[in-house]
């Protein structure tokens, strides 16, 4: 990469992970794509997955006061995602980029209307016992495949209507254990070699510079906002998966 294009990968981790450092959500979602426009998909999931895993780790510490009352739907999420990351990062390898791009931006997107349709119901408990592993699968699938998880599983949390904090760490754990999976498997299959796992540690230094600021501005946000920027992430990471594949 020359140093355009250097520059553009630092401004997209700085921009993605201070999203992240706010809402849990956003780093992977921004990052990858733009590195991977200059160096492909495989490339791209591999690096940010290092970065990824070590902001991880600094928000569940952060939001540590948040893990109270979500085992309940977080157990079957985490064993469905792992079984799920491990797929995925096999498909990395062998299926259309394109087409889990397309599902998985048809997927948030019917989440979205779904939300403002009925901006006052919330994912009932029963509901949420019966998708948790279904989800964790999924996501843990999309986050092997293409290191990208959250539009699911944040998409399932959102709609539980957790306050900040707990919504930040239950996306968080997942995205942790999902993380960890996932480099264990690219390592196995080679897609993580030493070049990448160079190139992810030196991604970790603005991912984790900006992560604290992040932090802050987000604790000023209010509950209704803190959801509709969430959403706006989530907007955008659809709009960017769309656009990836049909061009």
């Amino acid at each position: 990469m020359d140093a355009t294009e250097i520059t553009l990968v630092v401004i997209a981790v700085l921009v993605g992970f201070f999203a992240k450092g706010a809402t849990g959500i956003g780093g992977p979602m921004l990052a990858v794509p733009v590195l991977a426009g200059f160096m492909g998909a495989e490339y791209a999931a591999a690096v940010i997955a290092i970065p990824t895993f070590v902001a991880n780790c600094w928000l569940m510490w952060k939001m540590r006061d948040g893990a109270t009352g979500i085992s309940w739907f977080m157990t079957p999420l985490l064993v469905a995602g792992a079984v799920g990351t491990l797929g995925g990062a096999w498909l990395l390898t062998s299926v259309d980029e394109d087409t889990i791009s397309l599902v998985l931006a048809g997927l948030v997107i019917a989440y979205i209307v779904w939300y403002f349709v009925g901006p006052e119901e919330k994912l009932s408990d029963r509901w949420a016992r019966r998708l948790a592993a279904p989800v964790g699968f999924s996501g843990g699938a999309l986050v092997g495949a293409t290191g990208i998880g959250a539009p699911v599983i944040a998409s399932y949390v959102h709609a539980l209507e957790m306050a900040r904090s707990a919504f930040i760490f239950a996306v968080t754990l997942p995205f942790w254990v999902l993380g960890g999976a996932q480099m264990v498997a690219y390592g196995y299959l080679g897609v993580l070699d030493s070049e990448r796992l160079i190139a992810g540690l030196i991604a970790s230094i603005p991912a984790l510079a900006v992560m604290p600021p992040a932090s802050k501005v987000g604790e000023k946000l209010s509950h209704r906002r803190f959801q509709i920027i969430v959403l706006a992430i989530l907007a955008a990471a659809a709009l960017r998966l769309i656009w990836t594949a049909l061009t």
